[in-house]
């Protein structure tokens, strides 16, 4: 570490370990930059002028890495979220110095439950302890206000399900992959592209294999199977209780009943739960980081991928929010083939004009 010489204007930076990695897997993307004054003093006590300060040479630090990054099969990067703690493939270790030698095991029960808490906690500490230059807003919209932060989800027979989970199972290699997904096919990159000749002719005879039922709003409403604004409970008290213990292989005997249409048909509507955000308070840029993690079984972090298919318009909207923006939140799964493929879990639509809102199923 050497004394910079504080009588020359220059920039100092290092690659961080998380940048060196991006660069080379190829994926580094310098799109922001930030100002940080970490190591200034505003005490009117202090007689020190900062133009007599010494500074050493810029270095890696833990809050560099503020957000956990994973490879394209949903592991997680080894993450220090402590002296005496990490990640490492999906598994969280926690270790006590002795004798100065940090000894790491592997975190269960509920010492697992609150180091996965502190380390959720960690990216928002990280991001404060960089001490980013902002301006202060002085009407007070900085502040961020959800109207709700505590959403429970039901998960039966009845929803998301027709009667069984069994029912949804699916071979990987049965599943579109991404350049067949329909909740892709709207997008530049994922375009039917059959080749032509120079002058603009056919080169020849191809069928576009791709699904394309996702390409516009009413499509997506369709296939979550409700209306965007109403939600319309067609299933009576009675057959709730029925269609919920509809439990078992396809041979089970609820099965085959409601295979051969003997229960009612207004039992087998799915009823897909939806709830709504509204950010009651938020800063003026509205800029949002958000990070989804499945609660996985055992002693394991999962995060889960999250596809931006873009912006769609919606111009009879009640609420006058006309531009929706889709992420579908799930994992990412691989075949025999090796070829990646997206298994969406559940979908989150973001609607803004007056006022900043998203819901979530």
């Amino acid at each position: 570490m050497g004394i910079l010489d504080k009588k020359t204007r220059f920039i100092d930076l290092v690659v961080t370990q998380e940048g060196k990695r991006q660069i080379a897997a190829g994926k580094l993307r310098a799109e922001f930059a930030s100002l940080s004054d970490i190591n200034a003093f505003y005490d009117k006590s202090e007689l020190d002028a900062p133009q007599n300060r010494l500074y050493f040479e810029v270095m890696e630090r833990p809050e560099n890495a503020i957000v956990l990054e994973k490879d394209d099969s949903g592991v997680l990067f080894p993450f220090d979220f402590s002296p005496t703690g990490s990640i490492v493939g999906g598994d969280i270790f926690t270790g006590q110095v002795k004798s100065n030698v940090v000894k790491m095991k592997a975190a269960t029960g509920s010492q697992f439950a609150s180091t996965q808490a502190e380390i959720l906690d960690s990216s928002l500490s990280h991001f404060k302890k960089n001490y980013i230059i902002g301006t202060n807003d002085n009407h007070d919209r900085n502040n961020f206000v959800l109207s709700s932060t505590d959403i429970t989800f039901t998960i039966n027979n009845n929803q998301p399900f027709l009667g069984s989970p069994f029912k949804e199972v699916i071979n990987v290699d049965n599943a579109e992959p991404f350049f067949l997904d329909s909740k892709l096919s709207h997008l530049a990159n994922f375009q039917y592209l059959p080749p032509t000749n120079k002058d603009g002719s056919e080169y020849g005879q191809y069928e576009d294999l791709r699904s394309t039922t996702k390409e516009n709003w009413d499509d997506i409403k369709l296939e979550l199977g409700l209306e965007y604004s109403t939600i319309e409970d067609v299933i009576s008290g009675d057959n709730i209780n029925l269609l919920d213990n509809l439990a078992g292989p396809p041979g089970y005997l609820s099965q085959k009943l409601l295979q051969d249409g003997e229960l009612p048909q207004e039992v087998v509507v799915a009823n897909k739960q939806v709830e709504t955000i509204t950010f009651n308070k938020t800063s003026t840029e509205n800029n949002l980081l958000i990070q989804i993690y499945e609660d996985s079984a055992g002693a394991k972090m999962t995060k889960l991928d999250v596809v931006d298919a873009g912006v769609f318009n919606d111009p009879v909207d009640p609420n006058n929010r006309i531009q929706k923006r889709v992420f579908y939140v799930g994992k990412i799964y691989f075949d025999t083939y090796q070829v990646p493929t997206f298994i969406n879990i559940f979908t989150l639509i973001m609607d803004w004009q007056h006022g900043t809102s998203f819901k979530k199923q």
